[in-house]
């Protein structure tokens, strides 16, 4: 039973994770952060605190090795001998960013079992939100401690719910360093999508999290990585959030949410490069509790993670995830009392002048001189992270309009190459023991009123989220959605056209085509019938679309098909040429990737030879290119 939507997981012995005086990180941000809640009236509440016991030598080598836990075991109690400096050395303990000190296990694990322990509360149904802030310490790797992190926490939680619940969790990481110790955990892992954004290691620690990491085996495609610019600003950082959080998340399905909210991306933060102000962090804490509730069932963990500026930037961003987790409303100015008790160590650490509102006044901040060019560079990345992770119909249900005037609706596209507006149409098709009706052009009502089978799961992996996906796109109106459903309403079977976008965005009136039959409802003929109506002889308004089908090998969608890349590769053309599609070559990187995999195009008989031109073109010229001839 849920009391209330979230909890605060705090204990005073956080603040002896301390590397020392001259280290960055300094424990007395959980000191500034607790005073600014108070202040603002925002607690936590007795209620709200959670006090939870470290976590077991079991649980740190769900992620650790065993030799490395001993050795920081080990080093604890020795931390200032010399005759173990090499020793230390060897576990990423030694001189530098993760240098061994007294007490280091301790309250390691302290923090560990906080994360891991407020996951299993929300995951056990005690409370709904988590929020750790001494965690998010995303560096440590299975047998080193690296980037000012022991134990990775988020890991070990992570582990912990696999173990236990076999739950999907999503973890979204925004701090400026790449969250390379989570990422390496759960490389190989379906189960785990892990999302990071952060700026790219080719300027900045820890070197890692560029676009092309995917994840390997049977994780490929859910280690996802979004590197931008140094000097990136709030606008730029937002758009590639919408481009890919809320489209992944719907894709992904998670049972949970695990988010490291590191501020070091602050425009004042002393270590990195980034230009971001808590207007972003306000909007990002907002993004990911909207997200919990929408797709997780309000299950929502979040870190604290990186921050270096612990006066003016760590208090108030910490206090913005705080608050939005539950629902409080924060003032506008930050109380005068609390910037008096700190003005002097803020003066004194260079954390100055101080901030007067919670919200950073970014009128008065300066444009970053390179501002519309690394705003051009971060979107070309995550763009092509959505071509290259997102199957086409949960791209299209989430298209990029803030990139692109958004395309006309259908049947506006049929009007304007001088046909008439499609109509609807119902068909029945009798299969062994049932009948089924086939329709075309689905209003959203219709949509509504029907349900998905327990078996339609190759787009979002869950039966609800494919169904929100279908009503989506059919409010959108810019694109078709045809299903075959049974008499009691229940859809086993759907094609969707959605407008092609990206490498194909030039092409007017071309449609991409997602297919799919549910896994109980296969082998049964339901998809040819569906293609043989959709693509039926005589359908005039089809004959003025180009319809684009793409079979990809690596599509980790096939996983549970039954089919291998070659045999997915006939049923496609099995499919489709019959109803007039042909097998082309392409330089679409997508498709040209790898030899099994395939383009289906399909060309209307009513299609001008301007457009069928412009086709020609994108079959092999990159947009950018096409633009600049």
């Amino acid at each position: 039973m849920v009391e209330c939507a979230g909890r605060f997981v705090y204990r005073s012995e956080y603040q002896t994770y301390d590397f020392g005086p001259q280290h960055p990180l300094r424990p007395e941000r959980l000191r500034t952060s607790l005073d600014l809640l108070h202040a603002l009236g925002l607690g936590p509440s007795a209620e709200e605190h959670l006090e939870l016991p470290p976590a077991t030598l079991d649980e740190l080598q769900l992620v650790h090795r065993s030799a490395y836990v001993d050795a920081v075991q080990r080093l604890d109690y020795f931390a200032d001998d010399p005759l173990l400096a090499t020793e230390a050395e060897r576990w990423g303990l030694g001189p530098g960013d993760s240098p061994a000190f007294a007490g280091m296990h301790a309250v390691s694990a302290l923090i560990a079992g906080g994360t891991l322990n407020a996951l299993r509360g929300v995951l056990g149904g005690e409370y709904l939100h988590g929020f750790n802030p001494a965690g998010g310490l995303h560096h440590a790797l299975a047998d080193r401690a690296s980037g000012f992190c022991v134990y990775n926490d988020a890991a070990i939680a992570i582990a912990a719910a696999l173990r236990e619940r076999e739950a999907r969790v999503l973890y979204l990481d925004f701090d400026a360093h790449h969250g390379d110790g989570v990422q390496a955990a759960f490389y190989d892992e379906p189960r785990v999508l892990t999302f990071s954004i952060h700026e790219t290691g080719r300027h900045l620690f820890p070197g890692t999290g560029f676009s092309e990491e995917l994840g390997a085996g049977m994780g490929r495609g859910y280690s996802l990585n979004v590197p931008v610019e140094p000097f990136t600003e709030d606008a730029s950082w937002l758009e590639c959030l919408e481009l890919l959080v809320p489209a992944v998340a719907d894709w992904f399905a998670p049972d949970v949410i695990v988010s490291q909210h590191g501020c070091d991306s602050h425009s004042w933060d002393p270590i990195t490069d980034l230009r971001l102000s808590t207007r972003a962090f306000a909007v990002q804490a907002h993004m990911v509790h909207e997200l919990a509730h929408r797709v997780a069932g309000g299950r929502w963990i979040a870190l604290g993670g990186g921050g270096y500026d612990w006066v003016r930037v760590v208090p108030r961003s910490w206090a913005l995830v705080w608050s939005e987790m539950n629902g409080t409303l924060l003032p506008t100015n930050i109380p005068a009392d609390w910037s008096a008790r700190w003005a002097e160590t803020a003066r004194n650490n260079g954390f100055w002048p101080m901030p007067a509102s919670v919200l950073d006044d970014t009128d008065a901040w300066h444009v970053t001189p390179r501002h519309t060019e690394i705003q051009r560079i971060n979107r070309a990345r995550a763009e092509a992270l959505r071509r290259l992770v997102l199957p086409g119909l949960v791209r299209h249900a989430y298209p990029a309009y803030r990139i692109e005037a958004a395309p006309p609706k259908l049947p506006e596209v049929i009007i304007d190459a001088g046909g008439t507006p499609p109509e609807s149409r119902v068909a029945h098709v009798e299969i062994p023991g049932e009948q089924l009706l086939l329709r075309d052009l689905c209003p959203p009502s219709l949509i509504e009123q029907l349900r998905p089978d327990p078996g339609l799961v190759a787009f979002t992996r869950r039966p609800e989220r494919e169904h929100a996906i279908l009503q989506r796109v059919a409010k959108s109106g810019h694109g078709s959605v045809a299903v075959a459903h049974t008499a009691a309403g229940v859809i086993v079977a759907q094609i969707v056209l959605t407008p092609a976008e990206d490498w194909w965005r030039d092409v007017p009136g071309a449609y991409e085509l997602s297919i799919e039959t549910s896994s109980n409802w296969r082998r049964m003929g339901i998809a040819h019938h569906l293609v043989e109506f959709c693509f039926q002889p005589g359908l005039e308004w089809m004959e003025h679309l180009i319809v684009l089908a793409m079979g990809l090998d690596w599509h980790w969608d096939l996983a549970g098909t039954g089919l291998d890349a070659a045999g997915y590769r006939a049923v496609l053309r099995s499919l489709f040429e019959p109803v007039g599609f042909r097998s082309v070559h392409t330089s679409e990187p997508n498709v040209a990737m790898h030899a099994s995999n395939i383009l289906l195009v399909r060309v209307g008989s009513m299609v001008s030879e301007v457009r069928r031109a412009a086709l020609d073109e994108a079959l092999y010229i990159a947009p950018s290119q096409r633009h600049s001839r």
